[in-house]
């Protein structure tokens, strides 16, 4: 998941944003500075610290506050108090709620206190809205999955698992995406599934410009976590990326002869 995060810091991956190195899920989110970098990057826009106040009078457990107006303060940054660390995790969940996003789930004392399984729901949803970027109806998974399916149609796919173990279905697709880079991906021998996965990364990366957020042997194994593999995908159907390129093409094609 550190990758995934990673992926969501360098989304632009044409013009790649530097964020803070994050190596402890629970510990390197707890002080609220990484979360507000990676969501001041994932918006495109400076945050400077509008903090609806119910929330944070929930967030602190206050109710003799006025709760008719607005607080103004700063991002603690230098050695937090707990207090502190909790008005900046408050200022980016905050933010996450202008944006459209539901964080009915967690608070800021979950993130403080390193809560994990409420801290990976977070970042599945920033995901799924920034990287994936579904503001649409039809959930992420099946989104993607449509869309393999309908430009691979020979592959049969029905998962994001065991499907990609081989590495034929990433180098199919890489076909897909620009004829004549793996032309050879039928006759690819699936018991050679970690040299397949390791050649159809390095591919991607070198030709079509996909961050290898993802390992070979993360790839090869039938382990695979269908959020790393969905992530992974999803940058190839990213507006203007390669896959959405290629399904352009093939649409104005299929109307020239309509």
């Amino acid at each position: 998941l550190i990758r995934l995060i990673e992926s969501l810091q360098g989304r632009k991956y044409y013009g790649k944003i530097e964020g803070p190195k994050i190596s402890d899920l629970s510990r390197d989110l707890a002080n609220g500075v990484v979360l507000i970098r990676l969501i001041e990057s994932l918006q495109g826009r400076k945050y400077y610290g509008k903090a609806f106040l119910p929330c944070l009078i929930s967030a602190l457990n206050c109710s003799t506050l006025n709760t008719s107006k607005y607080l103004q303060f700063q991002i603690y940054e230098d050695e937090p108090t707990e207090i502190q660390m909790l008005l900046n995790v408050q200022m980016a969940l905050d933010a996450l709620r202008e944006d459209g996003i539901k964080t009915v789930n967690i608070g800021s004392h979950d993130v403080v206190e390193g809560n994990t399984k409420l801290i990976l729901g977070l970042i599945w949803c920033l995901i799924q809205r920034y990287q994936i970027a579904s503001r649409s109806k039809i959930p992420p998974k099946k989104l993607v999955m449509a869309w393999i399916q309908s430009v691979l149609p020979e592959m049969k796919l029905t998962n994001f698992r065991t499907n990609w173990n081989d590495g034929r279905a990433l180098s199919a697709l890489l076909e897909y995406c620009q004829p004549g880079l793996c032309p050879e991906w039928k006759g690819l021998d699936p018991a050679k599934g970690l040299a397949n996965c390791e050649r159809a990364l390095k591919l991607a990366k070198e030709y079509l410009n996909i961050p290898p957020i993802i390992s070979a042997a993360h790839l090869n194994s039938p382990h695979l976590d269908e959020l790393s593999c969905i992530t992974y995908l999803s940058y190839f159907i990213m507006r203007g990326a390669c896959g959405y390129q290629a399904t352009l093409r093939r649409v104005q094609t299929v109307g020239v002869f309509l």
